[in-house]
């Protein structure tokens, strides 16, 4: 077996991430990184008292 081998995920952890993926929304990677901050950044507004 050779060292520099990729593990396999499983079957079910695949389609895990792929079932995530895929309830996102359709977006550009550039835009979909400024969502995640945004709605970061809300989610921690909306804790504070």
């Amino acid at each position: 077996m050779h060292k520099n081998q990729p593990k396999q995920e499983s079957n079910q952890a695949l389609l895990a991430r792929v079932k995530k993926e895929m309830d996102e929304p359709r977006m550009a990677e550039s835009t979909r990184e400024e969502y995640d901050v945004n709605h970061t950044t809300l989610q921690e507004l909306e804790k504070l008292p």
